[in-house]
């Protein structure tokens, strides 16, 4: 060959070489990212921008007591005493610095037909790899927390078999290390926008979490619901947990997990641990070097001396990022970072948004980054400016006592005011809701609040409440002037007393029927009660009201007086048995009641009596009327027999009487 052929053949053969190493890179490459996305099945794609609302149908009172409901703060010792264990997900915890590795027992890119067999959890000083189950053992947890599911979600594996082998997972932990509590996360929801994982589907999600509900129910585990706080409206998961087309979890979520777990905690449980001595430390890989984890960010490796920080804008949407020189960026990226670098950039909100935090929960609009330790990707996150208003303005008088309803307007309408209003006094919450009625009771000048709080930012309107003394309602009132007067009738003044003496309001007057007043208002009035023919006394009863309260006084008109009555009984004094005497009374004024007594007894004017033994006998009368005293009379009959009648009696016969010797 020539040299020129020769030339020719070299460089075809470096170019071949190039080609070959190039093919080799990029397939280790899709092979790595390969790792973190789950298997695609033969299930059709989800649409991952439908715009379409995801049903879930999750009741947590169908599973008992196995679904964890709300709680006093466990606090951080809680969290201090938990394993977390999953794939990529949960691996965040550590990446984010949000854990310890000790407290980490995750790997990346697994499902759960693995959780039993994928051998990637190493420790210091032992070059063993251990399986979940098998590492578990030697880290002594108090409780674990398990969050699996994710890259079985693609549609590739049916609810009855995830929950098949969740639970022999499950069992195999408890086989291993009988002494811990295992609570059940539920699969963490995607977001609406997974563009890079289509055949991820939150409908085989919340089969995956229904069927996990119920296998806890059955088996004594507790199932921690987290999609109550990661699941919006829609039913997917709430965007600003998500990077846009991604389905991990960012810092925020995890966060958010965890102050769930925190508030929803498993109480009540011995520690069952025989001892807690001897637990080795975590490390990320085995002896020979190799990663057991492929995600290349936020990167945390102390071995790393340089390093990048990434700051990016949420959806693009809302304002920009500007740091030195570089202004209206949507994203800012920073490399050759050292732990003596330091990095400063400002979120810059768009006309009619403001700024609400970055996602890693700073709240400043311009944050200062140095002292690099581990890379860092940050988001800054805006929102439509937020305009509250109270609608009766910002200040206003009342007196004490007086009834008030205030009522607040929000600028975004999508806000739901009676869950998102609150409202409070001088600081103190009073009500949640669109609108508070108040009825002030003291004098003062008070600040009242209404709030709203969207993404950790609260907006508020204020209203300074003056309040002047009020009305002073009066608690009694007495009434002086009565009396008793004849029967003839005639009239009284009475007075009116009100307590307290400065009580507003007028006093008003009433009277029972048949008597007069002279003023039916005003503090005293003059009462006129009609005769009383009748000999009872009766009574008037004036009344005196002011505003609920009220007092009574009495007029008393006496009955008229009796007039005398004496009676007598005209009759015979002296009868004989057998014969019959009439007895009249005599001074009875007409219409009487007259009863008679005693050896006869009638009613009426008079009564006839027939006597039937000798004797002395008495009769008496008593007559009554009203207007009139008792009248009683008396009247003593002699009663003889009659006289003997006069017989002739035959001479007697004469008898021979013997002689006398």
């Amino acid at each position: 060959m020539t040299p020129k052929q020769k030339q020719a053949a070299i460089v075809l053969a470096i170019c071949a070489l190039v080609l070959i190493i190039t093919i080799a890179v990029v397939s280790v490459i899709v092979s790595k990212a390969g790792k973190d996305k789950p298997q695609s099945g033969d299930s059709q794609p989800s649409s991952t921008t439908s715009g379409q609302m995801v049903e879930n149908d999750f009741d947590a009172s169908q599973y008992g007591d196995a679904v964890l409901g709300a709680t006093d703060d466990a606090g951080k010792e809680y969290i201090d005493q938990t394993i977390f264990v999953g794939d990529s997900n949960t691996y965040r915890y550590y990446q984010y610095a949000l854990l310890e590795l000790d407290q980490v027992v995750a790997v990346e890119g697994l499902g759960i037909q693995n959780f039993t067999t994928d051998k990637s959890i190493y420790f210091k000083g032992d070059d063993t790899a251990y399986s979940i189950p098998d590492a578990l053992p030697k880290m002594k947890p108090r409780r674990i927390i398990v969050m699996m599911g994710t890259n079985n979600a693609d549609g590739s594996m049916s609810a009855s078999d995830f929950v098949s082998n969740y639970r022999s997972g499950l069992e195999a932990i408890k086989a291993a290390y009988p002494y811990t509590d295992i609570i059940v996360s539920a699969v963490p929801p995607i977001p609406e926008s997974h563009g890079s994982y289509p055949n991820m589907s939150m409908e085989t999600i919340n089969g995956f979490n229904e069927a996990l509900a119920q296998m806890c129910a059955d088996n004594g585990y507790k199932f921690l619901n987290i999609s109550e706080i990661l699941v919006g409206e829609d039913g997917y998961g709430k965007s600003q947990y998500f990077m846009d087309g991604d389905i991990h979890l960012k810092k925020d979520a995890l966060t958010a997990i965890m102050d769930y777990a925190r508030t929803h905690a498993y109480l009540g449980t011995e520690d069952r641990r025989p001892d807690t001595s001897n637990i080795p430390e975590r490390r990320k890989t085995g002896s020979t070097g190799t990663a057991t984890t492929t995600t290349p960010t936020p990167a945390t490796s102390q071995e790393q001396k340089t390093y990048t920080a990434q700051y990016n804008v949420d959806k693009n949407v809302g304002g920009t990022l500007t740091s030195g020189d570089q202004k209206d960026k949507t994203n800012l990226s920073f490399k050759d970072l050292t732990s003596e670098s330091s990095v400063s950039v400002t979120a810059v909100p768009a006309s009619g948004y403001e700024f609400i935090k970055w996602s890693d929960g700073k709240t400043d609009a311009t944050r200062t980054d140095k002292d690099f330790k581990q890379n860092v990707n940050v988001t800054a996150m805006f929102g439509a400016k937020l305009v509250v208003s109270i609608e009766q303005g910002s200040s206003g008088t009342a007196k004490v006592g007086d009834k008030l309803i205030f009522s607040a307007s929000v600028s975004d309408k999508s806000i739901d005011k009676d869950t998102s209003v609150i409202w409070t006094l001088d600081g103190t919450q009073q009500r949640v809701g669109y609108s508070w009625a108040y009825t002030p009771d003291k004098e003062g000048t008070f600040t009242i609040k209404a709030s709203v709080t969207v993404n950790g930012k609260t907006t508020s309107a204020e209203y300074k409440l003056t309040v002047e003394k009020g009305a002073v309602k009066p608690t009694g009132v007495t009434v002086n002037g009565g009396t008793s007067v004849s029967s003839s009738g005639g009239s009284a003044t009475l007075t009116a007393t009100v307590t307290p003496g400065d009580a507003e309001g007028t006093v008003s007057w009433s009277v029972t029927a048949g008597a007069t007043l002279s003023a039916t208002s005003g503090s005293s009035t003059t009462v006129t009660v009609p005769a009383n023919d009748s000999t009872d006394a009766k009574t008037y009863t004036v009344t005196a009201t002011i505003g609920d309260v009220s007092g009574t006084a009495t007029i008393t008109v006496q009955g008229k007086a009796l007039q005398p009555m004496s009676v007598s009984i005209e009759g015979a004094a002296s009868l004989t048995t057998g014969t019959t005497g009439t007895y009249k009374v005599v001074g009875a004024p007409a219409g009487s009641t007259i009863t008679w007594s005693g050896a006869v007894t009638g009613n009426g004017e008079s009564v006839n009596y027939t006597p039937a033994a000798a004797g002395q006998q008495t009769i008496t009368v008593t007559v009554t009327k009203d207007g009139y005293t008792t009248g009683t009379a008396s009247a003593t009959v002699t009663v003889t027999d009659p006289p003997a009648t006069s017989t002739t009696t035959p001479p007697a016969s004469t008898a021979s009487q013997p002689d006398t010797p």
